[in-house]
């Protein structure tokens, strides 16, 4: 299972990275758009920090717009991954891209069938959105599911990597249906870090250490 960082922010990607854990970083236009400077400029400050992919999405809403980003972003850093909507122009940019060997998969995923055409195209992944499936009343965790379940039983290789996480919850169910890869936000990692017990067995041990010292004291 890879696990992947949802964010634009360096910052949080460096305090990340220090954890060990991080397989790469998606980004998207909103996450970059929260920073003060351009895609190209935080795609190279990510790769400067991370080993790694960094997934980068297209603006563009036509076939060979989508097509001439994807090319473009190429040359930003070695490990790169095209992010291409779930549209019917994104699926033929799609379609070209693989043909050339471009790295590139399909975002902003709401459904099954759009999974399986992605598949069907060769993608590198999919996103599928779990917080806003759940937000428009469907099941989240449970399309990603039979999505998995899917790929699994056609032998498909495209990558489903969950994104749009919201808390912990949701990332536990997705740790349990054995998805392939997880996309998620500095705090909801964060989150995955504290727990009472932690906190109660540590100071306990320090309460029994006393003033005794450094443990490396002879």
């Amino acid at each position: 299972m890879k696990l992947y960082l949802d964010t634009g922010d360096t910052g949080a990607v460096r305090e990340a990275m220090a954890l060990g854990v991080i397989d790469g970083v998606t980004t998207n236009p909103s996450l970059v758009a929260s920073t003060d400077d351009s895609y190209r400029t935080v795609i190279a400050n990510l790769a400067d920090i991370v080993d790694g992919p960094l997934f980068v999405q297209v603006l563009a809403d036509d076939v060979e717009g989508m097509v001439e980003e994807a090319h473009g972003y190429q040359q930003w850093a070695d490990d790169i991954v095209v992010k291409i909507p779930a549209t019917r122009e994104g699926f033929e940019a799609l379609g070209r891209l693989r043909e050339t060997g471009v790295r590139a998969g399909t975002t902003v995923l709401f459904s099954v069938e759009q999974a399986v055409l992605a598949a069907k195209n060769d993608a590198t992944f999919v996103a599928p959105y779990v917080g806003r499936l759940d937000d428009a009343g469907s099941d989240g965790v449970g399309t990603v599911k039979r999505i998995q379940t899917i790929y699994d039983t056609y032998g498909f290789e495209t990558e489903v990597l969950a994104a749009s996480i919201r808390n912990t919850t949701q990332a536990v169910a997705l740790y349990e249906a054995g998805v392939d890869a997880v996309t998620m936000s500095p705090s909801v990692l964060d989150d995955h870090i504290p727990h009472p017990g932690t906190d109660e067995g540590v100071a306990g041990f320090e309460a029994d250490w006393g003033d005794r010292g450094s443990p490396l004291t002879e």
